[in-house]
């Protein structure tokens, strides 16, 4: 193997171990490493002038178009309105008004940023538990599951899936007609497991008249931005599932809802650019380098090579994905690893894989984010917001105790249904 290949693989591996193990900084770190490997030619074309061919700018364009809808929809008070409406919907029916606010997360997850969803919606299930004064631990740990099932359902509604999109080159409405059902099954069912946890006794019932008695109008800070905002998003969501029949990139149909907004409602970008996750476009933006890096130097396709053999009994390379996937994905982080595992699995699917395969990569990564802290960034935002409620440090493994059985249920509901997709098509 030539020297430069050898570094390559050296600069990846620390990139990634940085990842892993790392305590701050990582998008500067793998953004710094991917330009290192730019920086001294260790790669044909990975330069400025290929930058749009090497990261999906389309993807860094969604994500941007998306966050600032999200801004606006955030300060005009709309989740916070939203969120209060359904609590009183519910009234003393507890399990009703958690059933309510797990779909609200749900929906928010599918069509806007997992953390964003979390940042919005961890207040209230904190305000909940407080006024109630139940244990926050489950109530949290469902909304971490739910955020991640409800992300599953759409191409925008996980970062995992913008990648494993970009790289498919499958369609929004294809992730809504594979991704939503199986994301449904999952929700019943990782509910009615938690069921046992969201009982209330008599002294919380009295406190739910508490919640019933907040006026919702309060959390709404300007009318105005929310009504147009939301119109502005359901727009921007139409014309998502409409894009292929307009030729439009959904890029470019999120970056026009942003710019709108900040036309009718700010003096700039710079007045938005607070509310934009610089570190997620940075990070992502470093691994698409990183990933590029490995299929020149042909690492992906010795990864590939290794599944080849098996490519005529495609259930041995179902189950060998799907069985990674759940290995790799919460020690690693899900995008990382979608960057190195999605570039591998089309090359499979162009040597006569079934195309199935997207779909079980797609299962397996998105239920297997909920299993440990590190799957996600929003799983550690919400530990980090555990934290801080409880007073106290909520480690690793006391956060598996609780995530181990409902993801394997979830795991389960995706096995039955990648056979019974392999029976359709």
């Amino acid at each position: 193997m030539p020297l430069k290949h050898i570094l390559v693989i050296i600069i990846v591996l620390t990139s990634y171990l940085y990842i892993i193990f790392g305590k701050k900084n990582k998008p500067a770190v793998v953004f710094s490493l991917a330009l290192l490997i730019s920086a001294l030619r260790l790669v044909n074309g990975l330069n400025s002038e290929n930058f749009s061919h090497i990261v999906d700018v389309d993807t860094l364009g969604l994500l941007t178009g998306m966050m600032m809808i999200v801004a606006f929809l955030n300060k005009s008070g709309f989740f916070e309105y939203f969120s209060i409406k359904i609590i009183k919907f519910g009234g003393k029916k507890f399990f009703l008004t958690m059933t309510l606010l797990m779909i609200i997360v749900a929906l928010t997850s599918a069509f806007l940023d997992n953390v964003v969803t979390i940042l919005v919606m961890a207040p209230m299930i904190f305000l909940i538990s407080d006024m109630l004064e139940l244990n926050p631990i489950p109530l949290i740990m469902l909304t971490i599951l739910m955020d991640n099932i409800g992300g599953s359902a759409t191409l925008i509604g996980s970062p995992l899936n913008l990648v494993i999109g970009s790289i498919s080159g499958y369609s929004f409405n294809d992730f809504i007609k594979v991704m939503g059902p199986v994301s449904i099954l999952a929700f019943i069912g990782v509910l009615l497991y938690f069921k046992k946890h969201l009982k209330v006794d008599e002294k919380s019932l009295k406190n739910i008249e508490k919640l019933n008695q907040m006026d919702e109008k309060k959390a709404i800070t300007n009318p105005k931005m929310m009504w147009f905002s939301l119109i502005d998003f359901i727009i921007v969501i139409i014309l998502f599932i409409l894009h292929s029949t307009l030729n439009l990139e959904l890029s470019v149909i999120a970056l026009i809802g942003g710019s709108i907004l900040i036309i009718k409602f700010s003096n700039g970008y710079e007045d938005v650019g607070k509310d934009i996750d610089w570190d997620m476009l940075f990070f992502f933006a470093g691994l698409y380098m990183t990933s590029y890096a490995l299929e020149e130097i042909g690492f992906t396709q010795q990864i590939a090579n290794l599944f080849l053999p098996f490519k005529s009994n495609n259930l041995i390379i179902l189950g060998i994905f799907y069985i990674l996937s759940i290995i790799t994905i919460p020690i690693l982080n899900n995008v990382p690893s979608a960057l190195i595992l999605a570039p591998v699995i089309k090359i499979l699917v162009s040597h006569g894989v079934n195309p199935i395969l997207w779909w079980t990569f797609a299962i397996a990564s998105n239920f297997a984010t909920s299993l440990t802290p590190l799957g996600a960034v929003q799983n550690l935002v919400a530990v980090n917001y555990l934290e801080k409620n409880l007073g106290r440090k909520f480690g690793f493994f006391e956060y598996m105790r609780w995530k181990i059985v409902p993801v394997f249920l979830t795991l389960i509901i995706g096995i039955v249904y990648i056979f019974f997709l392999t029976l359709i098509h």
